[in-house]
Formats: C-alpha cells, sequence, structure tokens
C-alpha cells in the first residue's frame, strides 16, 4: 500500500513537472507582441493633423483628443535615423520624435501605430513637420522627443509587417512647402545614378566627428538631381555608393529648400544597370591644385609649347580644369599649345554616340577648340591626327559666363572604334595678358 501511494504520488509529480515544462516552453514560444490593432478609434488623418501647423518655426500645442494611426516606413535600426520614426497613412507622412533608442525593436517598418496626440505640439524644423512634447529649453520653447518613460501613454502598437511600397515619383513632384504631401512618405525614383564624382567617396563622413554629409543622384537628362544625406553614425557611413543605375526608394525630406532624401538602408538602392552615360567625367573625385599642372588619372595635359598647363580649380561646390596664359612667362615671345586629351573610350558598334560638355570662360584672345582622334598613341600629339569637333566661344573682358552646354556633337561616324577627345587651348605669342583667353571646361560626357 505504501508502495502504491508512493507510486501514485511519483506520476503525480512527473506529470506536473510535464506540464510546467510544456507551459513554459509555451510561453517561451510566444510572440513578444500581439499581432492585432488595438480598439481605439482613429479621429483624423496625418495630413489634417499637419494642416494645423500653418507658420514655420511656431508651436502648436494639441490640447484636444486627436488620435492619428499609420504605418512606420522607416525606423532607426540602420543608425541613420536617431530617436524618431517616419510614420505614414494615406493621406501622408510625419516625424515622430521619441527619445529612446533601438526603437525598431518594438516599432519597426510595417507595424501600424496608433498615436494620442493630446498634450504633444506639432512644428517643424527647417520645413520638416514633427510631432513631439513641448520644453523649453535655456528659456526658449522647443520640441523634443517623447521621453521614453511615458512613450505607452500617447504611443500604442498594432499589426506588424503591413505592406510598405514607397511612392513612385519625379524629382519635379516634390515639392518644399513644409505641408507637401510627400514630405516624410517612402519614395521612389527611377532611371537613377550617383554622379561621377561621388561613386569614389562614402555615403557619409567615417572620421572621429562622424558628420553627415551629401552625395548626389541624377536622372539620365542631367537635369533632376537630389542630394542625399546621410548620418555618419549610419552602419553604411563607411560603403561607397553603387556606380549603375537604377531605382531607389527612401524618405524625402526638406532643409529649408532643399530637396533631399533620408536612406533607410543601402538595400532601398537598386542601381545595378548600365550607367546613362558611355563616357562622363565631372573632375569633382579630385583636389583643386592651384597652379600646380592637374594630374587626373587616364587624362594627358600636354603642353605641346609653352608654359601653360592645364590645372583643376573649383567653384560653388564644383572642381573643373581651369587653363589661361595670364602668368605665362612664355607668352611674351612663344606660342601656347596646350591638350587636355580623354582616356581612350571605346564606342560601341551600332550605336549613335553623343559627345556634350560645359564650359565657362573670359576675355577674348587665343582659342579653345575640341577635337577627336582615332590615333593618339598617349604621348605625342603632333603625330595623332586630330578632327575638329568644335570652337568654343570666347568670353567677355566683364564677368565669367556661365558653365554653357555645347552639344550634344555626334559621334556616329566613329562608332566601333577607339577615340580620344582633345581639348586644345592656344594663345598666340605676343599677345597681352590682360586679354588672353580663361577655359574652364567640365561635366564631359559621351551618351548613346
Amino acid at each position: 500500500m505504501k508502495n502504491n501511494k508512493f507510486l501514485l504520488a511519483f506520476s503525480v509529480a512527473i506529470a506536473l513537472a510535464a506540464t510546467i515544462v510544456v507551459s513554459c516552453n509555451k510561453k517561451f514560444d510566444e510572440p513578444p507582441f500581439s499581432n492585432v490593432d488595438p480598439n481605439i478609434t482613429v479621429n483624423t488623418t496625418i495630413k489634417a493633423l499637419k494642416a494645423k501647423h500653418t507658420v514655420s518655426g511656431a508651436y502648436d500645442d494639441i490640447t484636444t483628443d486627436v488620435t492619428i494611426a499609420g504605418v512606420v516606413v522607416a525606423d532607426d535600426k540602420s543608425g541613420n535615423i536617431y530617436k524618431n520614426l517616419y510614420i505614414q497613412d494615406t493621406s501622408g507622412a510625419i516625424t515622430l520624435l521619441l527619445d529612446a533608442n533601438s526603437l525598431y525593436g518594438t516599432y519597426p517598418v510595417g507595424r501600424r501605430v496608433f498615436i494620442n496626440c493630446k498634450g504633444l505640439t506639432v512644428t517643424d524644423y527647417n520645413g520638416m513637420i514633427q510631432l513631439g512634447i513641448k520644453a523649453n529649453i535655456n528659456g526658449s520653447p522647443s520640441v523634443e522627443g517623447i521621453p521614453s518613460s511615458v512613450i505607452s501613454k500617447y504611443l500604442t502598437g498594432g499589426t506588424f509587417n503591413n505592406p510598405v511600397v514607397a511612392k513612385q515619383v519625379t524629382v519635379s513632384q516634390l515639392g518644399t512647402n513644409m505641408q507637401d504631401p510627400n514630405l516624410g512618405t517612402l519614395i521612389q525614383l527611377s532611371n537613377y545614378e550617383f554622379v561621377k564624382g561621388d561613386i569614389s567617396k562614402t555615403f557619409a563622413d567615417t572620421s572621429q566627428y562622424k558628420n553627415s554629409t551629401n552625395i548626389t543622384i541624377n536622372d539620365c537628362s542631367g537635369t533632376a538631381g537630389i542630394i542625399i544625406r546621410s548620418s555618419g553614425y549610419a552602419n553604411f557611413a563607411a560603403v561607397k555608393p553603387p556606380s549603375g543605375n537604377g531605382t531607389i526608394a527612401a524618405i524625402y525630406t526638406i532643409f529649408s529648400t532643399t530637396k533631399q532624401l533620408v536612406l533607410r538602408d543601402t538595400s532601398d538602392i537598386k542601381f545595378t544597370g548600365a550607367r546613362c552615360n558611355l563616357f562622363e567625367e565631372d573632375f569633382n573625385a579630385y583636389a583643386t591644385t592651384g597652379t600646380t599642372a592637374a594630374v587626373i588619372p587616364g587624362w594627358k595635359n600636354i603642353m605641346e609649347t609653352g608654359d601653360v598647363p592645364y590645372t583643376l580649380a573649383a567653384f560653388s561646390g564644383s572642381v573643373f580644369p581651369k587653363i589661361s596664359a595670364f602668368t605665362s612667362a612664355a607668352l611674351p615671345t612663344t606660342n601656347i599649345s596646350t591638350w587636355l586629351i580623354s582616356p581612350e573610350i571605346s564606342l560601341p558598334t551600332g550605336t549613335t554616340p553623343k559627345l556634350s560638355f560645359t564650359c565657362s570662360r573670359r576675355y577674348t584672345a587665343g582659342t579653345f577648340k575640341v577635337y577627336v582622334s582615332t590615333n593618339f598613341t598617349g604621348a605625342n600629339v603632333s603625330t595623332a591626327t586630330w578632327t575638329l569637333i568644335t570652337t568654343v566661344p570666347a568670353g567677355t573682358a566683364t564677368v565669367f559666363t556661365p558653365f554653357e552646354l555645347f552639344g550634344p556633337f555626334s559621334l556616329l561616324t566613329y562608332a566601333g572604334q577607339k577615340i580620344n577627345i582633345g581639348f586644345r587651348y592656344e594663345a598666340p605669342a605676343g599677345t597681352a595678358a590682360g586679354t588672353v583667353g580663361t577655359y574652364e571646361p567640365d561635366d564631359i560626357k559621351i551618351k548613346i
């Protein structure tokens, strides 16, 4: 009898232990968040909420029961977004400021969130409307991130994995008015690529100061560029941009009237196609050289006669070759002839390649001509055959001209061949230094 009681007690203990183990395992396997929307009534849209803010720099306190809902379209997972989320509904998007880190763990992209706005404030930062909590910083009003201790008072999470689809737009459709419906939304641009000079850079500054950095993408027309601004704290800060062409998805933002994109991650860049141009050079990857002869990889800087080389100069953020015989010691007695010759360029058969470039210039004496050659060997320009493409008009004695576009010039005759493009500067001996021309070619492209 004792043995039976012992066996019965032992069996019960085993059963209880098994139940406890199963219960523990079951609880452990449950998702950390419930994938359902809370029973919260939404009574306005993001667009309507933003419409309350009509004066830039003002602070519009929300004192009534206002509730919005939207899906997270960008979080802080990559480190490029700091202490905020971009929330979007069918009417628009807004930046939500939250004083907490690793927000993506609770509010990842695709999660619907419900925001109790009563007690919060709407303002803008250089045109970007934000939702946060009113604060007083050194005696001045400010809007800061909602403190982590009270986030749950204002923000309630809903379902996960809601579809997040980038809106396909063109840059011309992106406005800079702070009520523009595209601001803060996930947009997509097609047929874009990074400008040539930015391919060799990284997305952001990786020095100890980790500054944010701007790099530029452009479409194949060259007229619809937009900057991408990335933080030095992003986990892709040290990554170089892809060199191809394709689509990009990013959050559209502004800084005053400057349009800019904020990347969620580099996986949103699908630049895997061929670039717009068969050949291109904008010289922005190189440092200025002052009066020292420019050494540009692949290019030849040849002083055929005289003492005037091409140098590299900069203006308004662009770097470009520059040439002038103004300070030449040889000019009084020697003809000046200097060439800047491109790398060898292969033109595919069956194509209709076209050359274009820009050029700024000043003063009138001398000439600046553009040639093409199929037999330049890389050293002696006089032994090659050069065919004139165009002569660039002289400037004026008063001011530099803008960087005027020249071309496109057909290179159809050379399809299927290897060519070099030569930019030749000439100034006759005895030309007065005060009248000799200055030329600054840039943005050299051959399109198919």
